[in-house]
């Protein structure tokens, strides 16, 4: 899979809900199955995801306009770009 981004706070979500399934498991074969599924998915998806900083605006962060062209100084694989609600 390519062109997964995730923020820290996404990836600590998933990861507890792998745990919280991992818990989950029963006597039921075909709950457990797709239980199992379930977590292999989630799992795939972080092996596969690139984490991205996130920052409430662009200035002050290493962030330069150059030739029309935006280059991070700061953030070679990129940055989420959040203003605070």
């Amino acid at each position: 899979m390519k062109g997964i981004y995730l923020t820290e706070e996404a990836k600590k979500a998933i990861e507890e809900k792998i745990a919280e399934l991992e818990k989950s498991y029963s006597w039921d074969e075909v709950e457990n199955t797709m239980v199992f599924s379930k977590c292999e998915t989630y799992k795939e998806i972080l092996s596969s995801a690139t984490i991205l900083p996130v920052e409430d605006s662009c200035e002050n962060n290493g962030i330069v306009l150059v030739e029309k062209k935006w280059m991070f100084d700061r953030y070679p694989n990129g940055v989420i770009i959040q203003p605070k609600q």
